[in-house]
């Protein structure tokens, strides 16, 4: 009893002890599986001494159940030379386990020396424990090795299975149930070496009760070996699954992504023949695939585009892509834009055709160009903008132009379009202008769309400038005719400043600023419509960029300056008032007319601060005159853009207030312009300037709309009758018929008559024998300032005192 549990001891450590190494080693592989990485020399140290350890102690319990005289005499002795043989031999097998999990040796010649490492191990242990007891038994010896090579290559084609797994299914009690057969296998070798060495007479009491059985533990060893080879054949089949699935798997997602794809796909084999494609290739071509396969390029492919797909086909037959845009004839008819991308197949190492995706593209080229035309033209018009007409004049001048020509078009009366019409009329008038102007350049110019209503012209090829003069006269001539907009007849004209390249300037930015100046210039002369830009303009200084840059200026340094007209009464011949008028002093071109800032402030925006500190210095110098004893009224002129803008009433009742002047000598004068447009709005604005308590005046009345009905709803108590009907009185009768009209409606209307630009004794004494009540002219007297106003009101003092 006591026998057979030392027999049952020994056997299940020797098995737990195998089962350890099998285990440590299955978990190494476990965790390594599909990496192909090494471990370092060092890193190799440790786990050989423990497998060393653990060998030691199986063949020590081996040599316990042989003899326990043997084991003390021999094994104590023999276990240093022992341990250092085992550990060196461990350490070469593990290095083998490690060629094995990275394919660098075939498991099979790895397994075959690990063999020869265990048996040369098992046989030199044993003998040298057992000696001189060893017999050598031929046929169980023969077993032996047989046995023992039947275990190991199972462990190696497990370990090479592992390795191939790109992770591992399987749990912890698969991989202990593996380990428990290999270490089942491993010990059984232990035995069976020792089994085929000993001498049956030296059989210790353990041993001796399997000399009857003396096949018995080979055919154990047999039954245990049939499992292991089982292992390997059960990883085989799961890893052979796994790569079916795997496989099917990636057939489905490249079926997926080759029948789903947006894009057409045609195989070609070598021979450039279709042999697939999928839905979107039919959709795109409108043939069906049946009809497709086994065509080549010659089907399909246009003319002009065979040799680019046929050369890119080429390419991909010694591995290289292409990628290339062409145009696609659909089944229909009608030509497409496709993209086409030509990559090789690649099978076994070898190109076995190419796939060509093509991805119609049309609408995105027809984007790419509508955003490209966009870009470079402008959206009312169609004609060129800007940043085309700039890379043409650089164009231009590359090609060696000797001399060219800028012209700056600028309609005139446009704003009066836009403000009585609308935009969508003004929007069509520069359109239809724009279209004029192609006609008559032909091929001798280029034109764009600058801005608002201006235009560029470019005369690339001029001989003299005569013949810049004929191109202008030629636009001017075809805005002669009216347009037919809307059911309504419009007139316009242009305004043309031009510049010449190169004596003007050898760059756009110069030549156009040059053309400006000119077309500026021009614009305020009479009759003219064109105008050549030269030095002498500039040094007028009337540079629109440079004048609005220094009229910004100007009134942050406060460098304008109130000049006052006074207003005659032609009964009394006495001051009734003043009119206010604005002078630039500036402090390097002295002092500038109105005529050449007033319009740029009013486009600007400008106007509106500067009505208000016109405002404010007319206030100033009324108290004065005040306190001096003077009580006339000042005039103050009041633009379109200042009176329509949302603050203008309080600023004047502000204005008013602070300065603390009797509104009723205040005088707002404002065009028939200003108030005809957006009716209802100014009306509602006369009537609160009119709670306030200034009076308001008609401007220039007689040029413009002269609408009687209006002036009836207006709370208006001065007309100003136009200089122009004033200075004509002595040439035309005409003038004298609507001078003397507009004085018997104002008389009816019960409103007072201010005659403006009287010059002359003869127009003075025709206004008072038609009995107009008020005149003001250079006869009396020119705008000057508040100091020379004052001397003169002096002066005419002195006269009536000397004269009574």
């Amino acid at each position: 009893m006591a026998d057979s549990l030392l027999i049952f001891i020994n056997i299940t450590m020797s098995v737990l002890l195998s089962a350890g190494c099998s285990y440590l080693a299955l978990k190494e592989a476990f965790k390594r599986n599909g990496q192909k990485q090494l471990v370092t020399k060092k890193e190799l140290w440790l786990p050989s001494f423990i497998y060393t350890i653990f060998y030691c102690l199986l063949h020590a319990s081996v040599t316990l159940m042989v003899s326990y005289d043997i084991f003390i005499q021999r094994f104590v002795y023999f276990a240093p030379i022992f341990i250092v043989v085992c550990f060196f031999s461990i350490f070469l097998s593990l290095r083998l386990f490690q060629d094995v999990n990275t394919d660098k040796v075939h498991f099979i010649k790895g397994g075959f020396i690990f063999s020869l490492i265990m048996m040369a191990g098992n046989f030199a242990t044993y003998t040298g424990l057992i000696y001189p007891h060893v017999e050598f038994k031929p046929m169980y010896i023969g077993l032996t090795i047989l046995m023992t090579l039947g275990v190991t290559f199972p462990f190696f084609r497990m370990l090479l299975q592992l390795n191939n797994q790109e992770s591992s299914s399987y749990g912890g009690k698969t991989h202990a149930f593996w380990s428990f057969i290999m270490g089942l296998g491993f010990s059984g070798i232990t035995y069976l070496t020792a089994y085929s060495l000993l001498s049956p007479e030296k059989y210790g009491p353990q041993l001796s009760r399997v000399e009857n059985n003396q096949m018995l533990p080979f055919i154990i060893e047999m039954g245990i070996l049939l499992a292991l080879w089982f292992i390997p054949d059960q990883l085989a089949n799961d890893l052979h699954k796994k790569q079916m699935k795997d496989i099917y798997e990636k057939e489905q997602e490249y079926r997926s992504l080759y029948q789903n794809n947006l894009s057409a796909i045609f195989t070609y084999n070598r021979d450039a023949v279709i042999i697939e494609a999928n839905n979107r290739a039919a959709e795109m071509t409108g043939y069906p695939i049946d009809m497709m396969i086994g065509q080549g390029f010659h089907s399909y492919v246009m003319e002009k585009d065979l040799d680019q797909i046929q050369t890119a086909f080429q390419k991909s037959l010694i591995g290289e892509a292409s990628k290339f845009e062409m145009k696609f004839p659909h089944r229909k008819g009608h030509i497409m834009s496709i993209q086409v991308i030509v990559v090789p197949i690649h099978l076994n190492g070898e190109v076995t055709g190419a796939h060509v995706l093509a991805t119609d593209i049309t609408e995105a080229i027809r984007d790419k160009e509508q955003i490209q035309y966009l870009a470079y033209h402008d959206e009312l018009t169609g004609l060129p903008n800007r940043r085309y007409f700039n890379e043409e004049f650089e164009k231009k001048v590359q090609e060696g132009h000797e001399q060219m020509a800028i012209l700056l078009l600028d309609l005139n009366r446009f704003k009066i379009v836009n403000d009585t019409l609308g935009h969508g009329y003004g929007d069509e008038l520069i359109s239809r202008v724009g279209k004029r102007c192609v006609k008559v350049l032909g091929t001798k110019g280029f034109i764009a769309r600058m801005s608002g209503d201006e235009f560029i012209v470019l005369l690339p090829s001029i001989g003299c400038r005569n013949d810049v003069h004929k191109v202008a006269a030629a636009i001017h001539e075809s805005l002669e005719t009216p347009f037919d907009i809307g059911g309504h007849d419009i007139i316009t004209s242009t305004s043309i400043g031009i510049s010449l390249y190169p004596q003007d300037g050898r760059d756009l930015s110069t030549l156009l600023k040059k053309a400006d100046v000119a077309m500026y210039t021009m614009k305020k002369s009479e009759g003219a419509y064109q105008l050549l830009f030269s030095d002498q303009l500039e040094e007028k200084g009337i540079n629109p960029i440079e004048l609005e840059e220094n009229l910004r200026k100007a009134l942050i340094n406060e460098e304008f300056e109130l000049y006052y007209q006074p207003q005659f009464s032609l009964t009394t011949n006495k001051i009734v008032g003043v009119e206010a008028l604005v002078r630039w002093n500036h402090p390097v071109k002295g002092l500038i007319s109105p005529v050449d800032f007033i319009p740029l402030a009013e486009e600007t925006g400008l106007i509106i601060p500067l009505g208000h500190r016109i405002l404010i210095e007319a206030c100033k110098q009324l108290k004065i005159w005040i306190q001096e004893g003077h009580t006339f009224k000042v005039s103050v002129n009041v633009s379109s853009r200042q009176f329509h803008d949302a603050t203008f009433v309080d600023m004047v009742r502000d204005v008013l207030n602070t300065y603390d002047v009797p509104p009723s000598l205040i005088e707002l004068e404002v065009t028939e312009s200003t108030t005809m447009h957006h009716v209802e709005e100014a009306l509602a604005k006369l009537n609160a300037l009119r709670e306030i308590g200034v009076s308001i005046a008609i401007d220039d009345f007689g040029i413009e709309y002269s609408s009687l009905s209006y002036l009836q709803k207006f709370s208006i108590q001065t007309l100003k009758i136009d200089r122009s009907f004033i200075m004509g009185l002595d040439d035309h009768e005409s003038n004298k018929a609507i001078v003397s009209a507009i004085h018997a409606m104002a008389k009816h209307l019960n409103l007072t008559i201010v005659a403006e630009g009287v010059e002359t004794e003869s127009q003075l004494a025709w206004l008072k024998e038609l009995e107009c009540e008020y005149a003001q002219g250079y006869y009396f007297s020119r705008p000057v300032p508040a100091g020379e106003l004052k001397d003169y009101i002096d002066d005419m003092r002195t006269v009536a005192v000397s004269g009574s």
